[in-house]
């Protein structure tokens, strides 16, 4: 993940924690914080006076004392004051969104737009939905904004990638930090966050446009030594096969993305607008559609029972224009891949996303959020 910018961290432990006994408690004193967490009181002072001064936290009343001491604040989070923005530059929308200290949504917006529209009218995108969103001249809750883009992140070369002009702009004209990662990753964070217990490990694959992949391990980002670890959508699970835009041949993604999909369809006659019509393509052609899908649904398995055998997650995620119609792919998926792993290594359970379009954007604002979210090179 590349971070540009000098402004102020992703929240400590300690603060994390902090916030977790607001999430739990609401209105709370520094004391019954103190208490909660375990944490020492000059530490929850600490953080609670840089909260309150960025505006993420307020006092909403106070307890009064019997004697001549002080009142006691009463403290509770701030719900309307922005901490973190996310930005997903998907294939053919761009979506932003806002979250405030506990993570949940404040705002968000999105544009639709050609699939083959340059970086500098999608960058203008971008800040006409941040201008949109009509934040306050003065953001200090702020910590960061966390930037999706699609493809293969590398960490080795970002002076070269073509989203460094857009993260310089944002940084000048914002002034916070930006992080920036494939969109499926930031995606995979926000899905493992809706659907893991700590210390858990969650496979998620994704197949839009492209075909994407992400591990995170325990509430953190798995980037891999390079930031191109989990890139299941470039795994080969065809011999021979179609040149994938990678350069390499018989990739998952060639398969199974979206338009790889309504192209082999094409060949069978059925020619569809968009994914939405899949369901009713269902209904009304299934025996030209079946050896389609009977292809991604072999071709997903094989990169499964791979995938599945080196990761070795508690959970595989998968979202799609396929799988977020109905359970018919995953269903066909599901026995390919018990027969795939066989007998020594566990069928590790596979699910539907539990999040909508906006789990690229989310994703990259928890990010920024979550001191574990930050990806580690290892």
């Amino acid at each position: 993940m590349s971070t540009t910018g000098s402004h102020q961290a992703p929240a400590s432990a300690r603060e994390r924690e902090v916030i977790e006994a607001f999430r739990a408690g609401g209105v709370l004193t520094r004391a019954r914080i103190a208490e909660t967490t375990g944490l020492g009181r000059s530490t929850v002072s600490a953080v609670l006076t840089r909260l309150t001064d960025e505006g993420a936290i307020a006092v909403v009343g106070h307890d009064e004392q019997d004697g001549r001491g002080r009142p006691t604040e009463r403290l509770a989070v701030d719900p309307d004051a922005v901490r973190a923005i996310g930005i997903d530059l998907a294939h053919g929308a761009v979506r932003v969104v806002t979250l405030n200290i506990l993570g949940e949504t404040l705002a968000q917006e999105e544009r639709a737009h050609e699939d083959a529209l340059g970086g500098g009218p999608r960058h203008r995108i971008v800040h006409e939905l941040l201008d949109g969103l009509d934040l306050p001249e003065r953001t200090p809750a702020l910590r960061g904004i966390g930037l999706g883009v699609s493809g293969p992140i590398s960490l080795t070369r970002p002076e070269r990638a073509p989203w460094r002009a857009l993260v310089a702009d944002l940084t000048a004209r914002h002034g916070f930090p930006v992080q920036v990662d494939n969109t499926t990753r930031f995606a995979a964070f926000a899905e493992h966050l809706a659907s893991a217990e700590d210390g858990r490990t969650t496979l998620h694959v994704r197949c839009y446009q492209g075909v994407g992949g992400a591990v995170v391990r325990e509430g953190a980002l798995d980037l891999g030594a390079t930031g191109m670890a989990g890139e299941v959508g470039h795994l080969p699970v065809e011999e021979p096969g179609m040149t994938c835009r990678c350069g390499r041949s018989g990739c998952l993604e060639t398969v199974a993305s979206t338009p790889a999909v309504l192209a082999a369809l094409r060949t069978h006659g059925i020619v569809l607008r968009s994914p939405s019509e899949l369901p009713g393509a269902l209904v009304a052609h299934p025996k030209a559609l079946r050896p389609v899908l009977d292809r991604v649904a072999r071709s997903i398995a094989r990169a499964l029972v791979l995938t599945t055998t080196l990761v070795d997650p508690d959970e595989v995620i998968l979202t799609g224009d396929l799988f977020d119609t109905d359970d018919h792919l995953l269903d066909a998926v599901r026995p390919l891949v018990a027969e795939g792993v066989g007998e020594r290594f566990p069928l590790v359970p596979l699910a539907r996303g539990r999040l909508d379009a906006f789990a690229g954007a989310v994703g990259a604002a928890l990010v920024v959020l979550s001191p574990r979210g930050r990806a580690t090179q290892g």
